[in-house]
């Protein structure tokens, strides 16, 4: 190669870089052998020729390092510090120097090849080829809505620089997502290197942080083989995670996995039911949660009806029964009948000598043990968990209680900061105030044997949720940003906080829809109001009855115009008992108190074939869903979920 060809090499190979790309170039250049070529000016009167001088030095400096050995500046550039790793089902490696430019990126199996393919990032910054990556996973399909999990992995000897660069490639990854619309979920966490995993990843072509994930889920679930899950997607061991509730110490979650691929947990149910040839409210549902079988991502639904115990695996794709399995039980003796869950509660308490408001979190649990139906009791009194097994008879059969540290599992009065500092801290987090939010919300919640505060509200467009732990910290959030509303005019009214020229607040809808039916508040029953996003717009939906007549209206949150309206003749009003009456129903089949429960959903079918109230709601680790008629109260429909 003569002289004017390796500077005419150099300039196109400087055309295509960024400008003043020094270490870049030096990167790129290591294997480079030859002589120093001086670089000349075939232009004078060409200008802006510094990029190219500085490009030209570079390359100078890189073959006299080639010749005299290398020197300090250039060793450090091709050290290796750290190792990251970004899994979907793509599991892709990139090797970065102490000033996070990649040495090399390796795809770890075929579809990270497809993602690389054309792709050259050595001497990128960690920033430019994370973003390169996460463009080439959106378009080639492997992130999307119905599987939005993406799996991030740092190995580094340096523990404050690892715990830099997670939390600095969350951010990262969290910000392309949210530019493409897309709610992610992003697992990260922080390895060492381990040569027993490293050899099961190599095995299976996927990176030593997904190799982690996958046995850390095998631990705690030995029903789970490492082999059926490492050719499962990052957001199938999400699903799995979150179904399962499995807390993993080492693994930072944000986010939530899309189950959007998959059937769903009803119509899962729907199929075992069918397949035993039973309805919903001939039976008990005690679970429907995600597993794996065969190598299939599955449904386990576990159900009872009378003493009969029955179990499936639903394929969450197709909804073909995998597997199946029942198993009778005999009463024992002097058990012909069985007290309900509210006899059971009140039979555990009393075996501790505690009353119901010195209890948290309790929960009531059907099952069977030793040939005899049972409830599983537990809940919490300050800093001890108790767990007591009750069978039909009201006999207590096994009593336990485990005593935990205050800053640990539960928060004592010490630790609690409150509603209303959870609120402070969740908005802190956002950097938002008070009053530049709407439909701002906070409750207490129990998770794994710990206080959290649920924290939902508005800013705009973009929604936010929270969950703070009792002390104050943040435990885990999201955000989701819709598209902006079209029209925005001042409104009046608030929700729970004041509204913006965004949002009318549901006090602005209310008078709205009233305004519409030419009512006052004091002339209608069961109303009902609940806010949405449609359209690229706030909007809100209100029900409520009148003198035998049902009204619905859609109301725009912007402007508090009526986008839809209707009314619909029903039975006179006085022959259907009230939201409350069929809420203290609900509450009473349930055996529970309505401060024992959260989250909770009500809506009247009032103009049905058979006029009900549709009745939702959560107590400790169950959900409840009741159909209550509406004439005499009765309960139609009733399921129970883990």
């Amino acid at each position: 190669m003569t002289d004017r060809n390796v500077e005419q090499a150099l300039r196109t190979a400087l055309e295509h870089a960024a400008p003043n790309d020094v270490e870049s170039v030096l990167l790129r250049c290591d294997d480079r052998k030859g002589n120093v070529i001086p670089m000349t000016n075939q232009n004078p009167e060409k200008q802006n020729r510094k990029p190219l001088r500085l490009a030209a030095l570079a390359a100078a400096a890189c073959l006299v390092l080639a010749i005299g050995g290398g020197s300090v500046y250039y060793n450090q550039s091709q050290t290796a510090a750290s190792v990251v790793s970004l899994d979907v089902n793509p599991s892709i490696e990139l090797v970065l120097n102490s000033r996070e430019r990649v040495l090399r990126a390796t795809a770890l199996n075929e579809d990270a090849a497809a993602v690389l393919d054309g792709m050259d990032l050595k001497g990128s910054t960690l920033d430019v080829a994370v973003n390169a990556l996460m463009g080439s996973l959106l378009k080639n399909g492997y992130v999307d809505e119905l599987a939005n999990s993406i799996l991030i992995t740092v190995e580094d000897d340096d523990a404050t620089r690892a715990a830099q660069l997670e939390s600095q490639l969350t951010e990262t990854v969290n910000a392309v997502m949210t530019s493409s619309s897309i709610n992610g979920a992003i697992l990260s966490q922080v390895v060492n290197q381990n040569q027993d995993l490293q050899a099961k990843a190599d095995e299976y072509g996927i990176s030593l942080g997904k190799a982690q994930l996958i046995q850390q889920l095998v631990d705690q679930n030995p029903t789970l083989t490492f082999e059926s899950l490492a050719g499962r997607t990052v957001n199938d061991l999400n699903l799995l995670l979150s179904s399962q509730a499995t807390t993993l110490s080492t693994v930072s979650s944000t986010g939530r996995a899309s189950d959007g691929g998959y059937i769903g947990t009803e119509v899962a149910k729907n199929a075992a039911l069918a397949h035993a040839g039973l309805t919903a409210d001939q039976v008990t549902v005690s679970k429907v949660d995600f597993d794996v079988e065969d190598g299939r991502m599955v449904y386990e639904v576990e159900f009872w009806a009378n003493n009969v115990e029955y179990e499936y695996d639903v394929d969450a794709t197709t909804g073909e029964i995998v597997k199946n399995h029942t198993e009778t039980y005999t009463a024992a003796a002097g058990q012909n009948g069985s007290i309900d869950q509210a006899a059971a509660k009140a039979a555990a308490l009393s075996a501790f000598g505690l009353s119901e408001n010195q209890a948290e979190g309790i929960v009531v649990i059907p099952s069977y043990d030793d040939g005899r139906f049972v409830y599983k009791v537990k809940f919490w009194a300050g800093s001890t968990e108790y767990f007591c097994a009750v069978d039909g008879s009201g006999q207590i059969l096994k009593s336990e209680k485990e005593e935990h540290a205050s800053s640990g599992s539960v928060a004592t009065s010490g630790t609690d900061v409150g509603l209303e500092a959870a609120k402070a801290a969740a908005l802190k987090h956002a950097g938002l105030s008070a009053d530049q939010v709407t439909g701002l919300t906070a409750k207490l919640d129990w998770d794994d044997g710990q206080r959290v505060y649920e924290v939902d509200f508005w800013q705009g467009s973009t929604e936010y949720e929270y969950e703070i732990n009792a002390d104050g910290t943040v435990r885990q959030y999201e955000s989701e940003a819709h598209a902006a509303p079209t029209a925005i005019s001042a409104g009046s009214g608030s929700s729970g906080s004041s509204a913006t020229s965004t949002d009318i607040g549901e006090t602005g809808a209310k008078a709205a829809a009233l305004s519409a039916a030419g009512l006052t508040e004091d002339q209608v029953q069961n109303l009902f109001i609940e806010r949405d996003w449609d359209d690229g717009r706030i909007q809100y939906e209100v029900k409520f009855q009148a003198n035998g007549t049902r009204y619905e209206y859609e109301i725009d949150g912007s402007t508090g115009s009526v986008l839809k309206g209707e009314n619909k003749a029903t039975a006179a009003s006085g022959s259907f008992i009230s939201a409350d009456e069929a809420l203290a129903k609900a509450l009473s089949h349930a055996g529970l108190d309505q401060s024992a429960i959260r989250e909770l959903e009500m809506d009247s079918e009032l103009d049905d074939d058979v006029p009900h109230y549709s009745i939702d709601f959560k107590s400790g680790n169950l959900e409840y869903e009741y159909e209550i008629s509406a004439t005499d109260g009765s309960v139609l429909k009733f399921e129970q979920d883990n």
